[in-house]
């Protein structure tokens, strides 16, 4: 049995490839509907935690289901893979329990060995990982070389015995040979949560052959999805929680801090403002604020864990901004009810520094491989972010339109690794 995990900041998806090369995926269940994503999240219930016993904890599908089903109580964390790179991240208390990131990823891992067990019948031994070329928030190779130890540390605490490593736009590399009936050098684009990564590979040549020599160049950026996410987050919902507004200490007027806004609009920096502290600043801020309905609101979206909601109506707007010119942002929660109308045009340019850092990536990668765009025989172009528009025009100006293809966005990086 040779499974690939593709563990994204968002969503993990699991391939299990047998010994003819056919690929099967594994399935999940969410409110009585199968699904291939496992949401990267767990959620916690501090009330459920006792003295003595292992801790208690939800994973992907039944994180959400855990989650809804407590009203919002307890803790969801997601978006952690974003903080691989951070090695100064203390422990979370969860009741009685000190968890560190780590801890984190082994209960992750845990789970999804538990579901390939239970569906496929044992789980296996060894298994192959995916990773970015350059993990979000690294600064240099060392970084994302600690971030993939910290992966496979994990991965091994979990019951697994070997893990190999892949880079996750060479496994969509893989993924995409198997629809070619002739060589291609193709360009991979894989658009994630938290990275974009390229690789520019030989494909579908003499199968017998050293793949590595087939590689010819690989590049990324820790810029993505959840970057795109933000712009929503601080342009359209921020202002509405009080961002820009001000509040009067002392006989003074004051901004009030931007610093809680940027972690609100950054998911894995969620949990940072449910602390004692932070509620006892937005308090504080709250009894001085010139405008106190908006600071209200923004303690409630906190207090009621509604992280989860609103990146939901954030990916709606953006789903929708994909087809269409304009489109309604909504985000209720009684008493909070945000609506906005939004213009492609607005959010194309809140965006604007995010697809200059994607495309600066891409020609970088281009100029290493010593490649013009018309040498390039076709873009594979894999992830939700391929969708958006400004995103989109950025690849057919450089290699045109007949040479951009996709297909599988969610699923072709977990099949590349197993058939790996």
């Amino acid at each position: 049995m040779h499974v690939g995990i593709d563990f994204g900041t968002s969503n993990t998806a699991v391939a299990l490839a047998d010994e003819g090369g056919a690929v099967r995926f594994l399935e999940f269940s969410l409110l009585g509907a199968p699904t291939q994503s496992f949401r990267s999240l767990l959620f916690f219930d501090p009330e459920a935690q006792e003295v003595g016993t292992p801790i208690e904890f939800h994973a992907g599908t039944g994180a959400i289901e855990a989650y809804l089903e407590a009203l919002g109580e307890g803790r969801l964390v997601q978006s952690f893979k974003t903080h691989l790179t951070t090695a100064s991240l203390g422990r979370t208390q969860i009741g009685h329990h000190a968890i560190s990131l780590d801890d984190m990823l082994v209960l992750f891992f845990t789970r999804v060995r538990e579901h390939i067990e239970q569906s496929w019948g044992n789980a296996p031994d060894a298994v192959t990982l995916g990773r970015p070329v350059r993990f979000a928030g690294a600064d240099s190779d060392a970084d994302s070389e600690a971030a993939q130890a910290r992966l496979e540390a994990a991965a091994l605490r979990s019951g697994f015995a070997t893990v190999d490593f892949q880079l996750e736009p060479i496994a969509a590399a893989f993924h995409y040979e198997r629809s070619l009936s002739r060589p291609e050098l193709a360009l991979v684009a894989d658009f994630g949560g938290g990275t974009t990564d390229f690789c520019l590979m030989q494909l579908g040549g003499d199968a017998g052959r050293d793949r590595r020599d087939d590689i010819v160049a690989t590049g990324g950026v820790g810029v993505a999805g959840d970057d795109l996410d933000a712009a929503i987050i601080e342009h359209v919902v921020s202002p509405e929680l009080g961002k820009g507004s001000r509040y009067r200490e002392m006989g003074r007027e004051k901004a009030v801090p931007s610093s809680y806004y940027y972690k609100l609009s950054r998911w894995h920096h969620l949990s940072f403002l449910r602390g004692k502290r932070v509620r006892a600043e937005l308090e504080r801020l709250l009894r001085a604020a010139l405008e106190p309905d908006k600071i209200e609101a923004f303690i409630h979206v906190l207090e009621n864990n509604q992280g989860f909601h609103l990146h939901k109506a954030v990916e709606r707007l953006k789903i929708a901004l994909s087809s269409e010119e304009h489109a309604t942002f909504h985000f209720e929660d009684d008493p909070v009810d945000i609506e906005a109308p939004v213009r492609r045009a607005d959010f194309e340019q809140w965006i604007a520094p995010c697809v200059e850092a994607i495309t600066t990536s891409l020609d970088e990668t281009l100029t290493r491989a010593g490649l013009t765009p018309r040498e390039v025989d076709r873009v594979f172009m894999t992830g939700g972010t391929a969708f958006v528009p400004c995103v989109r025009r950025e690849f057919e100006r450089r290699f045109g339109a007949d040479k951009l293809s996709g297909g599988d966005e969610l699923m072709s990086i977990a099949s590349g690794l197993a058939i790996r």
